[in-house]
């Protein structure tokens, strides 16, 4: 409860004002198909492997927002981690593995977006947008099961990052010295994304929508967080 309050206060922490050139970031979404899988044993043994080496991932992510962050930016991950290390959601992928006779990228796929529905139709804010967080989870599982590197932005000058949303590893993985802005078109004030990027100083402005149709490369963006709008300099 404490480290709830805690995060809650930090969504009031922003910078005024944030101004550098823009950068688009497509959200990398890996979206199964659904093929038959002949052999349900292998498709259960390729998902516990890229399960556990995805928990190895949240290992690692709890470890470096510890070292950049503090104690509670480390809870983030660490829940993370006690929620894929439950059972429960490889379980329930095998069932499907077995019912369905498709590939272990589908089952996980429609498992933890079922869980991801669940928690956007939450009431509370703060607890609604944890979707993107099992978002998050999902799509480093699905990396992992078809061999895809993660991609995340290193720009080379002070950026702003134009995207439809952003996962928390990413966010967690910014060069706050080149990055200082991220301006969504999707996401919340209240989703650990946002409580990363003010931890490190970096400008958080979501529920743009059409407003980043008009931003064009090469020009020079500020983001007016007192005012929560996007400014096109």
């Amino acid at each position: 409860m404490n480290r709830l309050r805690r995060n809650r206060q930090r969504l009031r922490q922003r910078p005024s004002a944030s101004k550098a050139l823009p950068c688009a970031y497509p959200l990398a979404l890996i979206q199964p198909l659904r093929p038959a899988a002949a052999d349900a044993a292998r498709e259960q043994q390729r998902l516990r492997q890229a399960i556990d080496q995805t928990l190895a991932d949240l290992i690692a992510l709890t470890e470096l927002a510890e070292n950049k962050f503090h104690a509670d930016i480390a809870a983030i991950f660490a829940g993370h981690h006690t929620l894929l290390d439950d059972d429960d959601l490889f379980d329930a992928a095998n069932d499907r593995l077995l019912t369905e006779q498709c590939t272990a990228e589908w089952a996980w796929h429609q498992v933890l977006m079922e869980l991801s529905q669940q928690y956007r139709q939450l009431d509370d804010p703060y607890l609604q947008a944890r979707y993107i967080d099992i978002e998050d989870i999902l799509q480093r599982t699905l990396r992992h099961l078809q061999g895809v590197q993660e991609r995340v932005p290193t720009p080379g000058e002070p950026t702003i990052i134009i995207a439809d949303n952003i996962y928390p590893s990413t966010v967690l993985q910014l060069d706050a010295s080149f990055v200082k802005g991220l301006c969504l078109r999707d996401g919340s004030e209240q989703a650990h994304g946002a409580i990363i990027a003010r931890a490190a100083g970096i400008a958080w402005l979501s529920q743009q929508g059409e407003a980043l149709n008009s931003v064009q490369p090469g020009e020079t963006i500020v983001l007016d967080m007192r005012h929560q709008r996007l400014i096109r300099d």
